[in-house]
């Protein structure tokens, strides 16, 4: 179900109408306080940027009946013949999991439809098709709906807990923060002046000393732009920078923000550098062979 949510996760992201509608019209719920936290943006949170895009995705994942207003249909409806049954598998083993539904019955109901359907496959493939593609698929679609509805609450507590999870990887990824980040502005939160050129539009923040550990552990105590170990040298302070800066119309969230040493800061001033990967190096990792020097 991880898996699932962030591919969509990434797919929303690059989806110019889900960035230009959706994710612009809930930023916009959080200040308008139809939604939390109502200072989205404007400070550093733990609960930011990162961990809301979990959460609204994963919504309309489990969305039935009301779509964002870019999709016309459902997630589900989207979702091509086994793949609809994937999918709710996917979702009855992660409410099991969860320990967050009361009643079971719609949940056992679903695992034994889905379960007489895949059985079908080594005994009649022709009626397994039949009931993927049409008699079954309608049925656990109203299974689904009815789920969607009746346990609301228990599906927001567990888009909770994924939104957690979504968050982490996003913030693991700097370069993938960055790429958010412009989104923001591209989307309009940019302080855009008549003239077109981008000003400061929020005050800066202080963060709490959270979200500097938050920073200092993606970047592995590492300044994020020469890579001194800023940790180690304990003449070195480090500083939260933001990649856009507030004057060129950046946002004070955490996908914004990353680890310099004091000197890359001040050389850098206000100006939009190229970001390096946060993502450790596995397999491209030079090899050292025996013979080779430690």
């Amino acid at each position: 179900m991880t898996l699932r949510l962030y591919g969509y996760v990434l797919t929303c992201l690059r989806d110019h109408n889900f960035t230009g509608l959706d994710l612009f019209y809930r930023i916009k719920d959080c200040w308008k306080r139809r939604d939390t936290p109502n200072d989205l943006l404007l400070r550093p949170l733990e609960q930011g940027l990162s961990y809301k895009i979990g959460e609204w995705c994963f919504a309309c994942m489990l969305d039935a009946e009301l779509p964002y207003s870019s999709k016309p249909k459902p997630y589900y409806k989207y979702l091509d013949k086994e793949d609809f049954l994937w999918f709710l598998e996917d979702v009855v083993e992660a409410a099991r999991l969860s320990g967050l539904f009361q009643s079971e019955e719609l949940l056992n109901n679903i695992t034994r439809r889905t379960t007489e359907i895949d059985a079908l496959y080594d005994t009649d493939e022709g009626a397994y098709w039949d009931q993927v593609e049409g008699a079954g698929r309608r049925e656990l679609a109203k299974m689904f709906m009815r789920l969607c509805r009746n346990q609301r609450i228990a599906l927001l507590q567990l888009g909770n807990t994924y939104a957690y999870v979504i968050s982490d990887r996003i913030l693991h990824d700097r370069e993938l923060c960055h790429f958010i980040a412009q989104t923001v502005m591209d989307i309009g939160f940019d302080g855009e002046t008549v003239e077109g050129m981008r000003s400061q539009w929020v005050e800066r923040e202080r963060g709490p000393s959270r979200i500097k550990q938050i920073l200092r552990s993606r970047d592995r105590g590492k300044c994020a732009s020469c890579g001194i170990d800023i940790v180690q040298e304990l003449r070195e302070e480090g500083h939260i920078d933001h990649m856009f800066a507030l004057a060129a119309g950046g946002c004070n969230d955490l996908v914004n923000l990353q680890l310099l040493c004091s000197n890359c800061n001040r050389k850098k001033l206000d100006r939009v550098e190229t970001v390096t990967s946060s993502v450790p190096r596995y397999v491209r990792r030079p090899r050292i062979t025996p013979n080779s020097p430690a």
